[in-house]
Parts: structure tokens; sequence; C-alpha cells
């Protein structure tokens, strides 16, 4: 049996919803709310949900902007914001820090040993700053900041294994420590500044190496 646990912005806020496959069978649990039906591919390669109620779910779904997919049913075409709770907050960090001004929480995108600390608690660092060297899949991974500010936690030491989402730092922002350039940091699939191999040397072509757009103001790494 397979699990998911996806989060749906919708018009109410976020919900979690959690979806559980098993063959064609699929559960999704939304709430108090249980919805239990066949989930199939069609031919034209739409996706089909009949549901035990005889209430059929049809459409094309696509994935979209970072946290969005795409449904195209019944000649409509829409998109929803939908994403796995960990992807969730890397889109929507900068609605929940407020602006310029608050608290960026730096998090581990995925399982890892950290293998570096470049930082202190009390120590200033400038926007893009490095905090630490997190080492995944045999790469090292540079974990740096968003925006300017001081360092008021760190989670973790050198050596130290992590599971993906897990805490790693706190920084403490102000407006005046805002650089003009602090609003082009990572997209979420990024991981890290850039990756480097087991000789140190920043492969730039490498899947999760450094990649900027415009972003919102925050990011949970």
């Amino acid at each position: 049996m397979r699990r998911l646990r996806l989060v749906y912005r919708g018009p109410e806020g976020p919900e979690t919803l959690e979806v559980e496959l098993e063959g064609a069978r699929c559960v999704v649990r939304r709430g108090d709310v249980v919805e239990r039906g066949e989930l199939a591919r069609l031919p034209d390669g739409r996706v089909s949900l009949l549901l035990d109620g005889g209430r059929q779910i049809c459409g094309r779904l696509a994935a979209a902007g970072p946290g969005e997919v795409e449904v195209s049913s019944r000649g409509r075409l829409r998109r929803i914001a939908l994403a796995e709770p960990l992807r969730d907050r890397l889109v929507h960090a900068g609605e929940q820090a407020g602006g310029h001004t608050g608290e960026e929480e730096i998090r581990a995108l995925m399982p890892g040993r950290v293998v570096e600390v470049a930082v202190a608690v009390g120590g200033r660092v400038e926007a893009k700053s490095l905090l630490l060297v997190l080492e995944a899949m045999k790469m090292q991974n540079e974990i740096r900041c968003a925006r300017a500010g001081i360092v008021i936690r760190l989670a973790v030491e050198a050596g130290k294994a992590v599971e993906g989402g897990a805490l790693l730092a706190v920084i403490r922002q102000d407006a005046d420590g805002v650089r003009p350039d602090a609003d082009r940091v990572m997209r979420p699939d990024a991981v890290g500044a850039a990756r480097r191999g087991a000789d140190g040397a920043v492969q730039p072509g490498a899947p999760g190496a450094l990649v900027e757009e415009p972003a919102p103001s925050t990011r949970i790494q």
C-alpha cells in the first residue's frame, strides 16, 4: 500500500489530504470526510476516479507552477495549489514570514548529514550567506539564507544526521538587513547553492545546481 500526504490550499485556507493507494483502490481522507473508489488512467490520457457511491471525477492533470497542479475537466481549465507538505512550505514560506521581516526557518530538503556549520548563534549573516553544508546522495549541498539577519538558533552540529524537513537554523530578519538583490533566491526545486562532488568541485550541470528567479521574501530550504 502506498500512502501520500498532500496540502491543498483552497478558499478556506490550507487543508491536509491523506491518500492511500493499493492497486486500483484509492482512499482519500479530507478532515472527517472519507471517499473510496477506483482510480484508473483512461486510454485518452485522462485520470478517472469512480467513487463507491457512483460519482465519477474525470480529467487531465499536469504539473503547473511550483506547488500547483493544472486540472482540465469538462472543457474547463484551472490551477489548484496542491503539493507535498515540504514543497508547500517551500513555496509559501514568504506568506508565513509576513513580508521582509520576521524569522526564516532553514530546513533540510532531504535526509542527509551535516558536514560543516559556517555560522554561530548571535552572528550576523548577509543575504545568501553560507550557513552550513549538508551531505545527501553523495553530494555536498551548500545551504544559504535568503535574507540578511541574525542567527538566533542552530539546531544541528557537524556530523549530525537529519531527516527531510528537519529544522537546521533560524534567522531573525530586519528591514535594515535586506539587500536589493535578496529577492533573487533559489527555486524550491533547487537544493542548496550548488552541488559539489567528493573532490569539492562544483558541478553546475548537476540536478539541483543554482537557479535564480524572483521569489517570495523568505524560503525554507
